[in-house]
Protein backbone atom coordinates (compact mmCIF):
# COMPACT_ATOMS: atom_id res chain seq x y z
CA UNK A 1 0.00 0.00 0.00
CA UNK A 2 1.48 3.53 -1.08
CA UNK A 3 1.41 6.28 1.33
CA UNK A 4 0.26 9.63 0.33
CA UNK A 5 -2.85 11.25 -1.04
CA UNK A 6 -5.52 10.84 -3.47
CA UNK A 7 -6.40 13.58 -5.76
CA UNK A 8 -9.69 13.90 -4.37
CA UNK A 9 -8.24 14.41 -0.70
CA UNK A 10 -6.12 17.07 -1.99
CA UNK A 11 -8.73 18.85 -3.80
CA UNK A 12 -10.78 18.73 -0.71
CA UNK A 13 -7.90 20.05 1.34
CA UNK A 14 -7.49 22.85 -1.97
CA UNK A 15 -10.82 24.09 -2.07
CA UNK A 16 -11.35 24.12 1.61
CA UNK A 17 -7.71 26.61 2.31
CA UNK A 18 -9.69 28.29 -0.87
CA UNK A 19 -13.28 28.92 1.29
CA UNK A 20 -11.24 30.19 4.41
CA UNK A 21 -8.93 32.33 2.24
CA UNK A 22 -12.25 34.21 0.23
CA UNK A 23 -13.69 35.32 3.81
CA UNK A 24 -10.60 35.69 5.67
CA UNK A 25 -9.11 38.05 2.94
CA UNK A 26 -11.49 40.95 2.78
CA UNK A 27 -11.83 40.66 6.73
CA UNK A 28 -7.93 41.19 7.00
CA UNK A 29 -7.87 44.04 4.61
CA UNK A 30 -11.18 45.88 6.09
CA UNK A 31 -9.28 45.70 9.22
CA UNK A 32 -6.31 47.14 7.33
CA UNK A 33 -7.80 50.29 6.23
CA UNK A 34 -10.15 51.07 9.50
CA UNK A 35 -6.78 51.04 11.45
CA UNK A 36 -5.41 53.51 8.61
CA UNK A 37 -8.17 55.43 8.62
CA UNK A 38 -7.87 55.70 12.76
CA UNK A 39 -3.96 56.16 12.63
CA UNK A 40 -5.14 59.24 10.30
CA UNK A 41 -7.88 60.63 12.74
CA UNK A 42 -5.07 60.83 15.50
CA UNK A 43 -2.55 62.60 13.58
CA UNK A 44 -5.07 65.35 13.47
CA UNK A 45 -5.77 65.01 16.10
CA UNK A 46 -2.36 65.26 17.13
CA UNK A 47 -1.86 68.27 14.37
CA UNK A 48 -5.10 70.19 16.49
CA UNK A 49 -3.96 70.11 19.56
CA UNK A 50 -0.33 71.44 18.72
CA UNK A 51 -2.17 74.07 16.97
CA UNK A 52 -3.80 74.70 20.73
CA UNK A 53 -0.67 74.81 22.08
CA UNK A 54 0.92 77.02 19.42
CA UNK A 55 -1.72 79.36 19.84
CA UNK A 56 -2.05 79.49 23.86
CA UNK A 57 1.76 80.59 23.44
CA UNK A 58 0.73 83.23 20.94
CA UNK A 59 -2.69 84.65 22.16
CA UNK A 60 -2.18 87.64 20.27
CA UNK A 61 -3.01 85.73 17.36
CA UNK A 62 -6.59 84.38 17.98
CA UNK A 63 -8.73 86.20 15.92
CA UNK A 64 -11.35 88.30 17.80
CA UNK A 65 -14.24 86.92 19.05
CA UNK A 66 -16.69 89.01 16.41
CA UNK A 67 -16.39 85.81 14.14
CA UNK A 68 -12.77 86.58 13.30
CA UNK A 69 -10.59 83.67 11.56
CA UNK A 70 -6.79 82.76 11.88
CA UNK A 71 -4.43 79.91 11.24
CA UNK A 72 -1.47 78.02 11.49
CA UNK A 73 0.56 76.00 9.20
CA UNK A 74 2.04 72.92 9.93
CA UNK A 75 5.36 74.53 8.49
CA UNK A 76 4.70 76.84 11.14
CA UNK A 77 4.19 74.30 14.16
CA UNK A 78 7.46 72.53 13.22
CA UNK A 79 9.94 76.18 12.68
CA UNK A 80 8.32 76.20 16.70
CA UNK A 81 9.07 72.67 17.45
CA UNK A 82 5.51 71.71 18.73
CA UNK A 83 5.88 68.86 16.28
CA UNK A 84 9.01 67.90 14.73
CA UNK A 85 10.01 66.99 11.18
CA UNK A 86 9.00 63.33 10.01
CA UNK A 87 6.63 63.12 13.56
CA UNK A 88 3.85 63.25 11.65
CA UNK A 89 3.26 60.64 7.73
CA UNK A 90 0.22 60.31 6.58
CA UNK A 91 -1.02 56.66 7.13
CA UNK A 92 -3.72 57.32 3.68
CA UNK A 93 -0.85 58.06 1.48
CA UNK A 94 -1.84 56.97 -1.89
CA UNK A 95 -5.02 56.22 -1.18
CA UNK A 96 -4.55 53.29 1.17
CA UNK A 97 -7.52 54.07 2.58
CA UNK A 98 -11.64 54.30 2.11
CA UNK A 99 -12.46 56.51 -0.46
CA UNK A 100 -14.39 58.69 2.76
CA UNK A 101 -11.59 60.33 3.25
CA UNK A 102 -10.75 61.44 -0.59
CA UNK A 103 -7.81 61.22 -2.80
CA UNK A 104 -4.63 61.07 -0.36
CA UNK A 105 -1.62 61.77 -2.19
CA UNK A 106 0.92 63.75 0.56
CA UNK A 107 3.31 61.40 2.43
CA UNK A 108 3.41 63.62 5.20
CA UNK A 109 0.69 66.62 6.49
CA UNK A 110 1.32 69.58 4.95
CA UNK A 111 -1.82 71.94 5.43
CA UNK A 112 -2.74 74.26 8.13
CA UNK A 113 -5.03 74.53 11.13
CA UNK A 114 -7.87 76.69 10.47
CA UNK A 115 -8.55 78.66 13.68
CA UNK A 116 -12.49 80.15 13.97
CA UNK A 117 -14.53 81.78 16.97
CA UNK A 118 -17.78 79.53 16.76
CA UNK A 119 -20.68 79.40 19.23
CA UNK A 120 -18.75 81.14 22.02
CA UNK A 121 -15.64 78.96 21.37
CA UNK A 122 -12.45 78.49 19.37
CA UNK A 123 -12.64 75.80 16.96
CA UNK A 124 -9.84 74.21 15.29
CA UNK A 125 -10.20 72.70 11.70
CA UNK A 126 -7.09 70.92 9.67
CA UNK A 127 -7.31 72.13 6.16
CA UNK A 128 -5.34 70.62 3.46
CA UNK A 129 -4.88 73.91 1.77
CA UNK A 130 -1.00 74.08 2.44
CA UNK A 131 -0.94 77.83 1.55
CA UNK A 132 0.03 79.97 4.35
CA UNK A 133 -1.90 81.96 5.98
CA UNK A 134 -0.85 85.41 4.28
CA UNK A 135 -1.74 84.68 0.99
CA UNK A 136 -5.74 83.73 1.47
CA UNK A 137 -6.18 86.84 3.89
CA UNK A 138 -6.22 85.22 7.08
Amino acid sequence: MKKGFTLIELICVITILGLIALIAIPTINNMIIKSREESYDEQLDTIIDAARTYMSANSLKLPSQTGGATCVTIAELQAEGIIEEGEIENPCADNKCSDELGAIDVQEFNGRVDVEWKSNKYVYTYSTNPASCDEEGN
